[in-house]
């Protein structure tokens, strides 16, 4: 592409990860908008100019647009959004991230001004980079438009969750903390609320995925865990969402201490 188009630019660096290269790129923009594109994703030939000109019909600093899941043997449209068109301000689209349905966490299939891009580097080295990222761009943004279209082939390796959960996860608890303090400060309490009934969520979930780590592993989790149930009072704002889980432990308990009495009787 640079061999045939004046406009691309080509640099180099050793690996540091996917932030570290998105950082890089960031350093060198003389555009005005910045748009990833991660290296296993597909895009339209009109993506681009669709989001371009969305964001110019609507004065919007951000523009995101839809897309297809990428199996390996099928494409599915997500269809989360309902409207061909929503243009939200700031407070309503970080309400909207909490919800987790339209407006999501992922740094890709975003239009972002440029000078709004540049004051959003990513951490280097972490996992779920996108995280808290994510809140400081809409945070910055004044109108954020979201478009039904879509407009990527989002590769998916694996459909199911625990295929990918390790001790990195670790990375996005973290990131969630990070803007729940965030949210604390800047915003009203019912989105720290709502940021906190969302982290709750992704405990107990992180908390059934567990057995996919080994013991040292969950032992370091569990204790991390314990550690944010405790600080944010999760057990007390969310209670019957602990019984769920209480339950679901004392089942396994139960499983593993009648596996062990059968084995004892067959030797």
């Amino acid at each position: 592409y640079v061999n045939q188009d004046s406009r691309f630019r080509l640099f180099h660096q050793s690996n540091q990860g996917l932030s570290a290269a998105r950082n890089t790129g960031l350093n060198h923009v003389n555009g005005q908008y910045v748009f990833y594109l991660d290296s296993d994703d597909r895009l339209m030939d009109t993506a681009l100019e669709l989001l371009v000109n969305a964001a110019e019909k609507n004065q919007a600093e951000v523009v995101q647009a839809n897309f297809y899941y990428d199996c390996p043997d099928y494409l599915l449209l997500n269809k989360q959004q309902k409207e061909s068109v929503i243009i939200y301000t700031s407070e309503e689209a970080m309400w909207e991230l909490l919800d987790q349905k339209t407006v999501l966490n992922f740094a890709w299939g975003k239009l972002i001004q440029t000078n709004i891009a540049r004051e959003c580097k990513f951490p280097v080295g972490k996992f779920f980079e996108d995280t808290f990222w994510i809140s400081q761009i809409i945070h910055r943004c004044h109108q954020y438009v979201a478009l039904q279209t879509p407009i990527l082939y989002y590769l998916q390796r694996s459909m199911g969750i625990s295929g990918g959960f390790s001790i990195r996860n670790l990375d996005q608890l973290e990131e969630e903390l990070k803007r729940i303090e965030f949210l604390k400060v800047n915003y009203s309490d019912g989105f720290y609320k709502k940021a906190l009934a969302l982290l709750n969520k992704k405990i107990l979930l992180h908390k059934k995925l567990l057995k996919h780590l080994n013991q040292q592993e969950q032992n370091k989790y569990l204790k991390k865990i314990n550690e944010i149930e405790k600080k944010y009072h999760l057990k007390r704002l969310f209670p019957f969402s602990y019984i769920g889980i209480s339950q679901y432990f004392n089942r396994l308990k139960e499983r593993s201490s009648a596996s062990e009495k059968w084995e004892r009787i067959l030797k």
